[in-house]
């Protein structure tokens, strides 16, 4: 028998599997190298349960986040929707609690003890308010141009968050709310004329209250004149060592100690260390194809709340990601940003697969047609 011919909606279904069969298979190359430096970098630290013990702790941490993930999948986006601006509004006071509770680590109020872990409420904060600004955003329709329609109601969202991490504070986490806020605002067509003001005001504001602090300053001054000691010296240091091919998984130094925090923050250094360019190459590659399969499908979703989750949590990943290297290979001050699926943080991990397991769940949604839109919604 001869083969019908694809209809249009078939061929795009079809294109929307297959690149969501990608992003799937580069957030599990990512989140198994994650695993396996976790085993390499804690496994061979002083203090800790081996690699065996590590293996368990970060594979709990890999199961919590794959039930995020599948819960974020199979969920109706309508419920999401629902439960946008109350979990928005929950976790932006959950980030001043560690202030309240007293719960200082490294010199910041930014976690929460839970049941014997910490949990950084910036995470599910951030998670929240790409769902709102999406269905805020949507449901203003043409009106997103204006002050009062479009920009007003994201970006109080966005300052709201930002005002309770200043208070901890966190002035890194402060400013990728807001930038991630402004990316997405502008995508959905906010004129870029708002922003001019107010981002002047704000910058000048939060530059203001971030140097105030001594490690900010600090951090700043080592950005322009670099300390052999210093953490940014010694993951270059620890980046440069590796060569093309690396000194071998497991087989690093720089990791004993030596650079602060390398399961989290500089994940990436003992990775360029112990695998070489070529591993820094994949880490690079894996973003990058990340980044354009996420912007493939977000130009062909049509319902503007599913195609502003897709950019939305697109952006959020690609921006800390960014964020992150940039602190790495020494082009901006240091910050406590993991890397998304590879560092050994729990709540940034379960978050991260939580929002790619929305990407999908909003592709399949707009596909599927069965979304209920924001005008029906609102009738």
């Amino acid at each position: 028998m001869t083969a019908l011919p694809l209809s249009r909606r078939d061929r795009a279904a079809s294109g929307h599997i297959r690149e969501l069969d990608l992003l799937m298979l580069v957030v599990v190359a990512l989140c198994c190298l994650g695993l396996v430096m976790a085993v390499s970098i804690r496994g061979a630290q002083a203090g800790q349960a081996g690699p065996m013990g590590v293996m368990r702790s970060q594979g709990i941490k890999l199961l919590a986040g794959l039930l995020m993930f599948l819960f974020a999948s199979i969920v109706p986006m309508a419920t999401v929707r629902r439960w946008a601006l109350p979990g928005l509004a929950v976790f932006t006071v959950a980030c001043m609690l560690p202030r309240l509770l007293g719960l200082k680590v490294n010199g910041a109020y930014r976690w929460i003890e839970f049941g014997g872990q910490t949990v950084q409420p910036v995470e599910p904060a951030r998670f929240f308010l790409v769902l709102s600004m999406a269905w805020l955003l949507a449901r203003s329709g043409d009106a997103v141009r204006s002050f009062r329609g479009g920009f007003l109601p994201a970006m109080g969202c966005a300052l709201a968050v930002a005002g309770a991490l200043l208070a901890q504070p966190d002035n890194g986490n402060a400013l990728i709310v807001l930038s991630l806020a402004a990316v997405l605002a502008l995508v959905a067509g906010v004129r870029l004329l708002f922003f001019m003001p107010v981002g002047v005001a704000g910058l000048a504001l939060l530059t203001y209250s971030a140097m105030q602090h001594d490690y900010v300053r600090d951090r700043v001054n080592e950005l322009f004149e670099p300390k052999i000691n210093g953490q940014v010296s010694l993951g270059l240091i620890a980046v440069g060592s590796g060569g093309l091919f690396g000194r071998g998984l497991g087989q690093g130094w720089m990791k004993m100690n030596y650079v602060p925090e390398a399961h989290n923050d500089f994940v990436f250094a003992i990775i360029a260390e112990e695998l070489g360019f070529c591993g820094s190459l994949f880490v690079l590659a894996a973003f990058a194809t990340f980044g354009w399969v996420c912007y493939r499908m977000c130009v062909t979703t049509k319902d503007p709340f599913l195609r502003y989750v897709v950019c939305g949590y697109s952006v959020m990943i690609c921006m800390q990601a960014a964020a992150n290297l940039l602190v790495v290979s020494g082009w901006v001050p240091a910050k406590g940003i993991d890397l998304p699926f590879v560092s050994t943080g729990g709540t940034s991990l379960m978050f991260c697969l939580g929002a790619v397991g929305l990407i999908g769940n909003a592709v399949r949604s707009d596909r599927s047609g069965t979304f209920v839109t924001a005008e029906q919604a609102a009738a």
